[in-house]
């Protein structure tokens, strides 16, 4: 298969992006919004990244890396809201959930595939066959997924990381909206960046192929 082969689908990225990450940490802000606790609002949303993972791997009778890394991601905030603390800790504590998916999309530029090349698969597993030939003989397509990996995990380490200190400069009261809003900042950008970085892969795959 020609290396000028076009870049995996945008959409189909983002979709899985949305359904594993954005559904689970919706469920998570919902079950705030109307008065849950930390440990109830947490479980709400491990329980739907959970349910996901299970529903997918008994309709398609495979595991799925990606929504299982939401489950842990999740399972960790659960065991943290155990711990007692000031209204302090509570709001640091958050970066753990987003400081944790960070590091596995890192971990997994090293080991196995970039958890966004099975993003990208989760929503056409007919391609299944065409992404593993390609991975094995396309650098480029290898390199793709590589550096949307590298920038999902360092952007959301980042975000994990920034909030830390925010924590202790800030008001209590005016860090529980930042706090929020940094989360739904880094997926917007990230997904904008996406979008972008694989438009343009696009382009240059069929300027190559002209």
């Amino acid at each position: 298969m020609s290396e000028t082969t076009e870049s995996p689908g945008v959409l189909a990225i983002l979709r899985s992006l949305v359904v594993d990450v954005g559904v689970p940490t919706l469920a998570y802000f919902v079950a705030h919004w109307l008065g849950a606790s930390d440990f109830v609002a947490l479980l709400c949303g491990s329980v739907i990244a959970l349910l996901r993972t299970l529903f997918v791997a008994a309709r398609e009778r495979k595991f799925q890396l990606f929504s299982a890394v939401m489950v842990m991601v999740f399972t960790v905030g659960i065991v943290l809201s155990f711990l007692t603390g000031d209204a302090r800790f509570l709001l640091a504590k958050e970066s753990a959930g987003t400081g944790v998916a960070g590091i596995a999309f890192l971990v997994s530029c090293v080991i196995g595939r970039p958890l966004i090349y099975h993003a990208a698969l989760r929503m056409q597993p007919a391609k299944e066959a065409e992404f593993e030939q390609r991975w094995r003989e396309q650098p480029g397509f290898r390199r793709t997924f590589m550096v949307m990996s590298l920038v999902w995990g360092v952007g959301l380490l980042f975000e994990a990381l920034l909030r830390i200190p925010l924590v202790f400069l800030l008001p209590v009261e005016v860090m529980v909206t930042v706090s929020t809003v940094m989360i739904i900042a880094a997926f917007v950008l990230l997904a904008a960046w996406t979008k972008w970085y694989v438009g343009r892969q696009q382009a240059r795959a069929a300027a190559a192929a002209a």
